[in-house]
């Protein structure tokens, strides 16, 4: 007697391996979400180097100064701040001025 062909599993069967149960709309939601923090992550870098170009060029005058601060803002900043920056009268006292 010949033996009949395997037929396809039951619907209640689960033939894939546990970690590869998706829900619906999962994947799609996770690639939005890191696609919207890639793109603010960037926001914020650029916004970061471009305020060091700005203080870079307030300060010199110079586009190719303000260029190279761009792209290294991360050393730019505390040099600014503890060798370039000098205070103004205005912020060493706490004391004002008499105007008459």
């Amino acid at each position: 007697m010949p033996s009949s062909p395997p037929g396809p599993p039951s619907p209640d069967s689960n033939t894939k391996p546990a970690n590869s149960v998706k829900t619906a709309g999962s994947s799609d939601t996770s690639n939005a979400w890191a696609i919207v923090s890639m793109v603010f992550g960037i926001l914020v870098a650029f916004v970061w180097h471009f305020g060091a170009a700005s203080l870079s060029y307030a300060k010199y005058g110079s586009i190719g100064w303000a260029i190279l601060d761009f792209f290294f803002a991360t050393i730019y900043y505390p040099y600014y701040a503890l060798v370039l920056n000098t205070p103004t009268p205005t912020m060493l006292g706490g004391r004002r001025r008499k105007l008459f």
